[in-house]
């Protein structure tokens, strides 16, 4: 109970600061930022040369193992008889073999043993690891120690793991390098932990300016000008034989400039708005092109208040009327919706005709389409297009996010 007490006291602790190291975390983000955009300023062609990412780490430890190496450079430890090849090799075995731990355990051993709960193999080959160490250790020992005539046969039978020559080896050896791996183990979990919170955070960080420059660039394009313009020009042509459908055309206009304006903010809407949106885009698309047209939509819905981002479904409908005028033949645009549990479907089929893109033309395209399903549903869509004969289709698979 006491550990239960103190496990909650801790958490508690560190929720009520969770503000406080959330604000160290963004400050020391943009203080790295800041350091990066300093350095790409003062670029120059020598720090364009591409330099592999293990070297800062490689020269870390190169630190790490020489820095020791600047005591032996006293004149008072030189010539101090205390200090020999065994002196060193004894400090430098451990350093060399433990690092080499710590680094199987934060490459391999933590990522598959630790975060997958499988606890009994860590601990086996860390022991395996320990004996691989005091071995290396042994072996050492021996090189710097052999007598002429003393060979492997000697070292497996009577050096190795033994007592023999000055008791280079013992239980308490064993046990201290135990703990010695006990503690890098220790450090190497702690690492992992801290690096993948640390990635996250960065991760998630990056994910929302990337959600804001995305959805940016969705409210700017929304709705292509030229769609635009032809609507109020078709509108005023109508005014003057038709001022019904004139005035109907208007409202259904001032209808969807208003979703763009308002609703696209939300993040999500039901789908039965997405699909009264559609409809409107749809009709007004329809009163530049002839009669014959043949425009379908087709809904089936379970649930009505089915949740969906704003005009993701936009595009599909948009290139379908697009691409689907032919002059020289029947044109058709055929829209399914179909929504039942927690997917909702979106198909559609036009006659293919595919426009050339003018360079200044607008719209919601592709990339920005993709990349706004890659940002709100991520690993929960499927997009997928073909050619079948004359006619052109597209699937749109949405799954909705039970936890949103």
């Amino acid at each position: 109970m006491t550990i239960k007490k103190t496990a909650k006291a801790v958490t508690k602790i560190l929720e009520n600061q969770r503000g406080t190291f959330e604000g160290l975390q963004e400050a020391s983000f943009m203080r790295s930022e800041k350091y990066l955009m300093d350095l790409l300023k003062e670029e120059t062609k020598s720090s364009n040369y591409p330099i592999p990412p293990f070297v800062p780490l490689l020269l870390i430890w190169l630190f790490v193992m020489l820095f020791p190496l600047a005591t032996f450079l006293d004149p008072a430890v030189i010539t101090s008889p205390k200090i020999n090849a065994r002196g060193v090799v004894g400090f430098y075995v451990p350093l060399i073999t433990t690092t080499l731990i710590f680094l199987i355990n934060q490459k391999f051993l933590v990522p598959s043993c630790i975060f997958k709960k499988h606890y009994i193999p860590f601990v086996i080959h860390n022991a395996l690891l320990v004996i691989g160490a005091i071995f290396v250790r042994e072996v050492a020992f021996f090189l710097i120690e052999r007598n002429p005539g003393e060979g492997i046969t000697y070292f497996f039978t009577s050096y190795c793991f033994s007592n023999m020559k000055g008791g280079h080896f013992s239980f308490i050896t064993v046990i201290l390098f135990s703990i010695l791996v006990g503690f890098v183990c220790g450090i190497s979990v702690l690492y992992n932990i801290v690096l993948r919170h640390t990635l996250r955070a960065f991760l998630q960080r990056e994910q929302k300016s990337m959600a804001l420059q995305y959805e940016l660039d969705f409210l700017k394009n929304q709705l292509s000008p030229h769609f635009l313009f032809n609507t109020l020009n078709n509108i005023s042509a109508l005014i003057q034989f038709d001022p019904k459908r004139a005035e109907e055309s208007m409202a259904k206009l001032s209808k969807l400039l208003r979703v763009t304006l308002y609703q696209t903010s939300d993040r999500t809407i039901p789908i039965k708005e997405e699909i009264d949106i559609l409809r409107k885009y749809a009709d007004l698309e329809k009163l530049r092109l002839d009669s014959s047209y043949d425009l379908q939509f087709n809904v089936e819905l379970e649930d009505e208040n089915f949740q969906i981002a704003p005009l993701i479904a936009m595009p599909l409908v948009e290139n379908t009327i697009k691409h689907s005028v032919n002059p020289n033949g029947k044109s058709f645009a055929h829209i399914s919706i179909e929504q039942k549990g927690n997917t909702a479907i979106f198909r559609t089929e036009n006659s293919n005709f595919p426009r050339k893109k003018k360079s200044n033309e607008g719209g919601l395209g592709l990339a920005t389409f993709k990349k706004r399903l890659d940002l709100l549903y991520n690993g929960r869509y499927e997009y997928k297009t073909e050619v079948v004969g004359d006619v052109y289709k597209a699937t749109l698979i949405l799954v909705s996010d039970k936890t949103a």
